[in-house]
């Protein structure tokens, strides 16, 4: 499985399965991506093989850390020393996306309440009108 960052500098591969899918509603995870929550493809931090350009990090906590493109700075994975040995793939940097529905939410007591009701929203396929 491959990915890459928006400006296509980075470019990478996985070269073990995703372990899980997860969308996690931390609270950390709310500020740092600044969205309702974040999807994860986690995988083992020796399947990923960088194929071009370069990451940059960022201390998120004592214990996080944010790997970013140095041009672009699109999300590329997370790591915590809380899972030692994982990278939290950021699900939007694989180019296979579709593949790779998520299996559970993580961080559920604070999980934004009006996302169960996404599906009863009216949607536009292309946006704004």
């Amino acid at each position: 499985m491959q990915g890459s960052c928006h400006c296509q500098d980075v470019k990478f591969e996985l070269l073990g399965e995703v372990k899980k899918v997860v969308n996690c509603h931390c609270n950390l995870c709310r500020k740092m991506n600044g969205a309702s929550f974040s999807t994860y493809a986690v995988s083992l931090a020796n399947d990923f093989k960088l194929l071009s350009g370069q990451l940059k990090s960022i201390t998120l906590t004592d214990r996080a850390t944010k790997f970013v493109c140095s041009q672009c700075c699109s999300p590329i994975y997370n790591q915590n020393q809380r899972f030692n040995g994982l990278n939290m793939l950021y699900l939007g940097a694989l180019d296979q996306t579709e593949a790779l529905p998520a299996e559970v939410n993580l961080y559920t007591s604070t999980k934004l309440t009006w996302l169960d009701s996404l599906n009863e929203m009216p949607s536009l396929e292309q946006g704004v009108p």
